[in-house]
Order: structure tokens, then C-alpha cells, then sequence
């Protein structure tokens, strides 16, 4: 028997955890047993080891036999869901045109809408899809989605239909800088089936608006605060803060004054890593200024900002668990749809002409910009193969990773401070209330 290679301890005085990345589970130890249990581990069949614990460990996947190629079972986990033939996933741009002029965006807008043709070739796509999956899902995208709402509106209608019709289960949500989510608008996507909104707010007032202007430059941090403040009990809000070195000192204000507004509790918060991809030379991000902080840095920034959070009555996430194929880019089941109908792999490569990886029109039709996707290996980089994020992370941002340019920024942040991020889980843990009779 051994330790797993993707155990992550921590010592809290008398007591001691451990995380373990491939199970993602959490037990606690008391400190007085880890010697034995490390000294049973190396052959000391006379180390006073607790049985039961031992037992508990190995149902946590933190010890694991001799032989047990926990790098061989993540590569089947990792082919398994990339291949998932029971679900269908779209992400579907209604409008790559977008009411904000954010400098650091990586789209080369255009004022495009998605069409009647295109979404007819996009539902015939969907019944044939139907015809062997159990779930379909929607993530509504842009530009800016709300651009587009007539046609979000009439194609949910349109999707819902046909899932109900073939039995599969309908599940949907959008990504919307919220500018236009009012409530009536909330209430129609709710009515649709969309369930979870994603919006940006950068900082406080005078930072967001500097970062986040309407186009024609007047601000919008007022609009947004009303707009997520009259939504957040309709939709499961998250409010993304991108953060590089021009705002990232800002984030405790801004998070205090949502606090103040009566949103701890009510809505997510996170952060986001401004990245400024150097592909598509006509994107904003191509020349936008502002100090990208390197990731591990970006890693600590994003401590500092769950902590304030959780100070303010936030909700915070613990360490991530174990994942398959990470995101759309690398399953082949799923695909990103632009307003021309063009298709990409990656949210990160919309609006770039280089990246369209084929058209609604000829789908499929497989060439090497999709068979790059499609045969990208995360197990073939022995950094990634070494580091205890991989059940986590399972190579992180494959678009990323292919860049030379971008590289720093592909790992998720768990490889940088797992250490912090399972010591915050215990902590919330410890905090719990005891349930009742306890």
C-alpha cells in the first residue's frame, strides 16, 4: 500500500486532513497518526496504525495499492468524457454585436444576429442529436446575448419543444455583461429554462465604468447593480470580477459594496483572469495595455478576494473535485455556433476567422482545425502528468495550452495553492453549525 500522489495535507494543531484530488474527498486524521500510518505504509506491520482510519482512507482513494496506475484510470476518466455520446451541449451566439466596449475583450465584434436560416440548420442539427442523447443544454453567448433576445427567445422555445418531444432533459443558462437583464427579461428567460446568468461588474463605480463602458463610453456599474439586485432571486446570479494589474487592489470594495446592497447570500462571486490572447490581431485585447498578472500571482489574488468574500457573508467555493474532459474545446459532443453559423470549439475564438473550425451549412465535416481539439492531450506534457492539480484540473485551458504565448495562464489556479484552497474547506467545515440533536 502507498499514498496517493494526489493527496494534499494539511495540519490544523491536534488534527490533520487530507485531500485527495482523484476521489475528491476530504478526511480528517489526527495528528498523532500520521507517523503510523506512514510507518505502516513503509512495511512496519508493528506501527500502532488505526485500522478503522486506515480503512477510511482507503475508501477516500488516499491510500491506494502498489500497483494502482491512478495516472492510467485519470486517462480513461479523461477519454470517457470527452466522448460522452448521452448529452449535446451548444453554446449559441445570438449576436456578436454587443452594446459594451470592454478594452481587454478577445471578440472582433461585428453587428450580426443569428438569422432564421441559421437557427433552421441549428435545430435540424438538434433533432439529429435527439435522436441518441439524454440531455440537451444551451449555454446563450455573445457578443453580447441579450443583443439577440428574439431570437434566444424563439429558439428556447424551439429547443425545449423538441427535448420534451424525444425525452431528453433541457438545461440552460447564458453568459450576459447585464446591461439588459432587467427583470421582465429575467422573468422571460426563466419561463425559457434558462436557470443560471452570468454577469461582469470590474470593481466599484468609477473602475467598472472605466473598463465597462456602454459603447459610446458612458458607464454602466449603476445599471448593472439594479439589474443583478432585481434578478438575483429569479436567476442563480454569479458575478465575475476580471482582474488584472490595473483593479485588482479594487475587488474588497467592490465586493463590500454588494455586500451593502444587500447580495451576500443571494448572488455567486468569483474572479476571472483577464488574458489577452494575441490570435486575433482585430480583437480590442490585441491592444489593450493594462499588466495581465502572471497566473500564480492571479492564484493569490484570487485567495485574497474568497477570503474578503467569505468575510462578507459570500459564499466561496472549496477546492475543485475530480473532472473529466474539462470544457467544450476538447468533447466532442459539443460545439460553439456563431450568428453566421460558423462553429468554433472554444469561447475563446469567437470572432476569430482563423479559429472557425467548420459551418452549420456542411456539418460535420471533419478538417485539421477541429481534429487539433479533438486530439489534445493533456497526458502528453509531463508537467501537467506531474502536477497534483491534474484530477482537477485535467490540463486546464486547452486553447491556452496550444499557444506558446499563453501557456502560463492554462493551469487552474489549484496548482498554485491547493494547499490554501483545502485549509478554506476545512475552515468552512469547522464553522458548520452541529445539525440539531447533535
Amino acid at each position: 500500500m502507498r499514498e496517493s500522489r494526489y493527496n494534499i495535507w494539511v495540519d490544523d494543531g491536534t488534527q490533520s486532513y487530507v485531500y485527495n484530488g482523484f476521489s475528491g474527498k476530504v478526511a480528517a486524521v489526527p495528528t498523532a497518526q500520521r507517523e503510523p500510518i506512514v510507518r505502516f505504509l513503509a512495511g512496519d506491520d508493528a506501527a500502532p496504525a488505526d485500522p478503522a482510519l486506515l480503512h477510511a482512507l482507503v475508501d477516500g482513494q488516499m491510500i491506494v495499492a502498489d500497483g494502482f496506475d491512478e495516472l492510467s484510470l485519470l486517462r480513461r476518466r479523461y477519454a470517457l468524457t470527452r466522448r460522452n455520446a448521452d448529452r449535446f451541449h451548444l453554446t449559441v451566439v445570438t449576436s456578436l454585436g454587443c452594446n459594451f466596449d470592454c478594452p481587454y475583450c478577445f471578440e472582433a465584434k461585428h453587428p450580426s444576429l443569428l438569422d432564421d436560416a441559421v437557427q433552421e440548420r441549428l435545430l435540424r442539427l438538434v433533432d439529429v442529436k435527439l435522436r441518441t442523447v439524454r440531455a440537451l443544454s444551451v449555454l446563450w453567448y455573445g457578443g453580447e446575448p441579450l443583443v439577440g433576445l428574439t431570437a434566444l427567445l424563439g429558439l428556447s422555445d424551439e429547443l425545449l419543444a423538441r427535448a420534451a418531444g424525444a425525452g431528453a432533459s433541457y438545461t440552460a443558462a447564458i453568459i450576459t455583461n447585464g446591461y439588459l437583464l432587467t427583470e421582465p427579461v429575467a422573468r422571460q428567460l426563466r419561463g425559457r429554462g434558462v436557470t443560471a446568468a452570468q454577469v461582469t461588474i470590474d470593481g466599484p463605480p468609477e473602475v467598472h465604468d472605466r473598463r465597462r463602458p456602454l459603447a459610446g463610453g458612458r458607464g454602466t456599474f449603476a445599471t448593472l447593480l439594479e439589474n443583478v439586485t432585481a434578478v438575483a432571486d429569479l436567476l442563480d446570479v454569479s458575478v465575475r470580477v476580471n482582474l488584472d494589474a490595473e483593479n485588482v487592489g479594487q475587488a474588497p470594495r467592490l465586493l463590500a459594496i454588494l455586500a451593502a446592497n444587500g447580495l451576500a447570500g443571494r448572488v455567486g462571486v468569483h474572479p476571472g483572469h483577464v488574458v489577452t490572447p494575441a490570435g486575433n490581431t482585430r480583437a480590442p485585447s490585441a491592444r489593450y495595455r493594462a499588466a495581465c498578472l502572471p497566473r500564480a500571482e492571479y492564484a493569490a489574488a484570487e485567495q485574497r478576494f474568497f477570503d474578503v468574500a467569505a468575510d462578507l457573508g459570500f459564499a466561496t467555493p472549496g477546492p475543485p473535485g475530480p473532472v473529466g474532459a474539462p470544457c467544450t474545446a476538447v468533447r466532442d459532443n459539443e460545439l460553439v455556433v456563431g450568428s453566421r453559423g460558423e462553429l468554433y470549439k472554444c469561447t475563446e475564438t469567437v470572432g476569430d476567422g482563423s479559429e472557425v473550425v467548420g459551418n452549420l451549412l456542411n456539418w460535420p465535416q471533419a478538417g485539421d482545425r477541429l481534429m487539433k481539439w479533438l486530439t489534445y492531450d493533456p497526458f502528453a506534457d509531463a508537467e501537467c502528468r506531474a502536477c497534483p492539480a491534474l484530477p482537477v484540473c485535467m490540463g486546464g485551458c486547452a486553447y491556452h495550452a496550444m499557444d506558446g504565448r499563453l501557456r502560463d495562464s492554462r493551469c487552474s489556479t489549484f496548482r498554485f495553492n491547493h494547499e490554501e484552497q483545502v485549509r478554506r474547506l476545512i475552515t468552512r467545515r469547522a464553522r458548520r453549525p452541529a445539525p440539531a440533536g447533535s
